[in-house]
């Protein structure tokens, strides 16, 4: 026998208790797993500008803004190279790194036809996240006439390492809500499952489309207050039966 909507509300409304219970504890759980085992992670970003090339090579067909745009895509693989990193290791010792670490921890983007290049780092100290940002730029900008024999990258945004911002990894709220949705999600799969797994026949209605056969007598609900009065009207008096 299909279900209606009405049914599966009425599923739902009867359920109510344990999917409340269900979600309840998941939150819960969540909230002292955020509070005692995650550990916040700062990001950190800065941008660098890569201005129009003035003197372009000769025999170059691209102008000067597009010569500067395709050396963004060099830029970017510099700023990854060792050479940059061993740099900013041997120039910042407090940063605790090696040039594995600090090129891991560095996520360097830019956008289609844009002349800046965005640099983030994410670290569980905001401060030294910004730091890094801010070294990594200064030190590229420093060296890249040398490598290059160009000097066309200005430092268009460092890194503030007095700001105060929210962990990137999100607040043990984000993380609540997010759990929140999924225990209730996870809840009502589970009661719904069941119910289509349980051939229980529970109404009038179920039973006559299961078996076919007409229904010519039911058994009402007995609950115990039930027995309890009935018990105590038959004491000291007769029972009473009619029937026409």
């Amino acid at each position: 026998m299909e279900r209606t909507i009405l049914d599966y509300i009425n599923l739902i409304k009867k359920r109510l208790w344990l999917i409340t219970i269900f979600v309840m504890i998941s939150c819960a759980t969540t909230f002292y797993v955020s509070k005692n085992f995650v550990v916040p992670v700062y990001s950190a970003s800065g941008q660098l500008l890569v201005n129009n090339v003035a003197n372009a090579p000769e025999g170059n067909k691209l102008n000067d803004l597009n010569f500067s745009l395709n050396l963004i895509e060099s830029y970017k693989e510099i700023l990854y190279s060792p050479t940059i990193m061993k740099s900013v290791v041997a120039a910042h010792p407090e940063f605790g790194l090696t040039e594995g670490e600090l090129s891991q921890k560095l996520s360097i983007k830019s956008s289609e036809k844009s002349q800046v290049i965005n640099i983030s780092v994410q670290d569980e100290s905001y401060t030294k996240a910004a730091t890094i940002v801010n070294a990594v730029s200064q030190t590229f900008i420093r060296n890249l006439p040398l490598l290059m024999k160009l000097d066309n990258v200005t430092f268009l945004t460092p890194a503030d390492p007095t700001d105060n911002p929210a962990p990137a990894n999100s607040g043990f709220m984000m993380n609540i809500i997010i759990s929140f949705v999924v225990a209730l999600m996870a809840a009502l799969g589970i009661i719904l499952l069941m119910e289509t797994l349980n051939n229980t026949l529970r109404t009038e209605k179920e039973a006559e489309h299961d078996l076919g056969l007409p229904i010519i007598a039911t058994i009402p609900v007995i609950r115990k207050r039930d027995l309890g009065k009935s018990a105590k009207a038959t004491v000291g008096e007769g029972a009473y039966v009619t029937a026409e």
